[in-house]
């Protein structure tokens, strides 16, 4: 829902996918091809996970080794609007 805040708890698999696409495309010079590459998976694997059609835990693992949780730590997540 549009304005809706997520807490830890309630990040649904869309809201992480968006979270983990903004956070590559404004943290990390990687596209979803480069990505994919360095992970050993398909283009379409990332293209799911980002929109929230995939729970892969080995792509989600990627990001936070890319430094997801430097660039939005855990703590912030409860109450941060992404306006999705």
């Amino acid at each position: 829902m549009s304005g809706m805040t997520h807490g830890f708890n309630e990040v649904t698999p869309s809201y992480l996918g968006a979270m983990c696409a903004q956070f590559r495309r404004m943290y990390t010079s990687y596209t979803q091809e480069q990505a994919a590459d360095e992970i050993g998976c398909s283009r379409e694997m990332v293209c799911k996970f980002e929109r929230g059609r995939s729970c892969n835990a080995v792509v989600f693992l990627w990001y936070i080794k890319q430094g997801l949780f430097e660039w939005c730590p855990a703590e912030r997540w409860n109450g941060w609007d992404m306006g999705i």
